[in-house]
């Protein structure tokens, strides 16, 4: 079995490249039982940009408006995230001026229920 005279040889197949293995996903992280939350303080004519650029954070955190006459803005985030989230409030601070204050109502002491003996 030759290939004919004059006819280039049949072309090799491709190589497929080696698959990477695959990453083991993160453990999971436990629920936390409540968000995290600041006050954000700003001009109400900024409350659009301050949306804006806290959306580009993909996820790490959503707000509220508490009083839009003064743009009283509650931000509210996993706990996991609070170091993402208020390095990405820093970085925000650089193009718009806010001010960012810590959530002033503590957490309501935890009521436990008696059990019947």
């Amino acid at each position: 079995m030759h290939a004919e005279k004059g006819t280039p040889p049949a072309a090799a197949a491709p190589e497929v490249p080696a698959l990477r293995k695959r990453r083991k996903p993160a453990p999971a992280l436990a629920a936390p039982e409540q968000s995290g939350r600041l006050l954000v303080r700003l001009a109400p004519h900024h409350t659009a940009l301050f949306r804006f650029l806290l959306e580009a954070y993909d996820h790490t955190a959503y707000f509220t408006v508490l009083e839009p006459k003064t743009a009283l803005l509650k931000i509210v985030f996993s706990p996991h995230l609070e170091r993402e989230t208020r390095t990405a409030l820093a970085e925000m601070a650089r193009s718009l001026p806010f001010s960012v204050e810590e959530w002033p109502f503590s957490r309501p002491p935890q009521v436990r229920k008696k059990t019947l003996s």
